[in-house]
């Protein structure tokens, strides 16, 4: 078993990404896995008709594909916002309720922005999954650099 996860490191390595950890999974590879579902989210809620006949590999049929990509965001935000440095000093209590809280406004706030950006959108599929998938970008770039701010300023302090 360790040549395997040997393997798979070296392999991790070159392509620029951490070695296979419990800290790593947790915090690097589970956000990144968010990021993707927040982003088939957005797409989803954009255009809903490109899944409509999506079927999932290892997920069971009653399960939609808005709440695994919801869970797997809101899991991914979480675990991100516990691993930031500005969170450190905060006991694990608060530590969760701050990351449990950041997480289901971030995702269910941009649900609703999405809801009533779709309102607005073209009729386009193509250009409501351009838009979807554009307002996804946006939104994990501006709230990346609003936690690497927050970070920053505790960085400040410790100087």
């Amino acid at each position: 078993m360790a040549t395997v996860l040997c393997k798979v490191n070296s392999g991790l390595a070159k392509a620029g990404l951490r070695p296979i950890t419990t800290n790593n999974l947790l915090f690097y590879y589970t956000p990144m896995k968010g990021c993707v579902a927040y982003s088939a989210l957005s797409i989803q809620v954009f255009t809903p008709e490109l899944f409509q006949n999506f079927k999932f590999l290892l997920v069971p049929e009653y399960i939609s594909l808005t709440n695994a990509c919801l869970l797997n965001t809101m899991t991914g935000v979480g675990l991100y916002l516990y691993s930031r440095p500005h969170l450190a000093q905060a006991t694990p209590r608060d530590k969760l309720i701050y990351c449990g809280f950041g997480s289901v406004m971030f995702n269910l706030g941009s649900m609703l922005l999405w809801a009533l950006g779709r309102t607005v959108a073209p009729e386009s599929p193509l250009l409501r999954t351009f838009v979807g998938a554009a307002g996804a970008a946006g939104a994990l770039y501006l709230g990346r650099s609003y936690v690497l701010y927050l970070d920053s300023l505790v960085k400040e302090r410790e100087e």
